[in-house]
């Protein structure tokens, strides 16, 4: 392939935005419950380290919005709720790899269906494309919760997305 050829595929390929793309936003945006890709969440520890954490329960409400639940116990909360700075990652196939700079903040406390989770609420500042094109994502990381309780996340979901 020539020079040329290379270089105008990659001034194809986006690099940031300012908001979710689409085939980003609907890979998050999914509809009466249904289970969305995993999420990885990256905060910042009281000692400055960066963390990590999957959450399955994230959703994008809009292009510039995304809500996700979390136990109000575990350290991702604790962090978030002191310093809201965050990324988010998405890999799912065939062809998305992101990573979403935003600001986080608990918009429900405690959760009705169970008071030991909140609602946090992203907003999304910047949206960097870390997809490489010499390949294909072939699966994705995904979550099914256990039949114990399913009811529970079915329940957990639909207060989410009914805010």
């Amino acid at each position: 392939m020539s020079d040329k050829i290379v270089q105008e595929r990659r001034l194809q390929i986006w690099q940031t935005e300012t908001e979710l793309p689409p085939e980003v936003f609907e890979a998050w945006h999914k509809p009466d419950g249904a289970i969305s890709p995993v999420a990885i969440v990256a905060t910042v520890d009281p000692d400055g380290m960066p963390r990590t954490a999957p959450f399955g329960s994230l959703r994008a409400i809009t292009p510039r919005l995304l809500r996700m639940i979390s136990a109000r116990y575990h350290d991702t909360y604790a962090n978030l709720c002191r310093d809201g700075r965050t990324t988010v990652a998405l890999v799912a196939p065939p062809d998305i790899a992101v990573s979403i700079r935003g600001r986080a903040r608990v918009v429900r406390e405690r959760m009705n269906v169970d008071e030991h989770s909140a609602v946090l609420e992203i907003d999304v500042e910047e949206v960097k494309n870390d997809m490489v094109r010499t390949g294909v994502i072939e699966s994705g990381i995904t979550f099914s919760p256990r039949d114990e309780i399913r009811d529970w996340f079915e329940a957990a979901i639909g207060e989410a997305e009914d805010m």
